[in-house]
């Protein structure tokens, strides 16, 4: 992994498996079939990474929803809160997402999303938004990958690239 600090330039290098992130999906309202869908989502996120001596446990809650749209569109809005380290001290601090997607087939088995989303750090009283583009690929019936970007708007915003897999039990 490489990083670099937006504010001092500095950049560092990192070689390894990251802390791993268990996420349950439980829907509520609807499912595969109908308009709409309603789900909670907790996570909780391990610190396994051998790389970051600071990693710690956090944990979250996730609200997401799905409309169907004509022409085989899809609406997507997330509500979530989260509890999450602090970058700069040992502490933790509470933060609120809300998003919305708009998704739609590309090709066979092969998503397009756009999304933007803000976050609020409660501690920090800070706004942070972002914008967002992926590819997610259905691999088998219950099993998709997916990869793309998160760019934040703000300068101290953060920028992360991503590559992930969701299984459907």
């Amino acid at each position: 992994m490489r990083q670099r600090d937006l504010a001092s330039g500095e950049r560092t290098d990192s070689h390894g498996i990251g802390d791993v992130t268990v996420r349950i999906k439980q829907n509520l309202i609807g499912n595969d079939m109908g308009n709409f869908a309603l789900a909670v989502l907790p996570y909780v996120k391990f610190p396994t990474s051998k790389y970051d001596s600071e990693s710690r446990f956090e944990y979250g809650l996730i609200l997401p929803m799905q409309i169907k749209l004509p022409g085989e569109w899809k609406l997507g809005l997330q509500v979530e809160a989260d509890r999450l380290k602090d970058q700069d001290q040992q502490a933790m601090h509470t933060e609120l997402l809300q998003s919305v997607t708009i998704a739609h087939e590309l090709l066979k088995k092969l998503d397009g999303i756009a999304e933007t989303y803000y976050t609020y750090d409660f501690k920090a009283h800070q706004w942070s938004n972002f914008l967002n583009a992926a590819l997610q690929l259905e691999v088998a019936k219950d099993v998709k990958l997916d990869m793309g970007f998160n760019y934040g708007i703000q300068h101290q915003a953060a920028r992360h690239y991503f590559l992930g897999a969701a299984c459907r039990f």
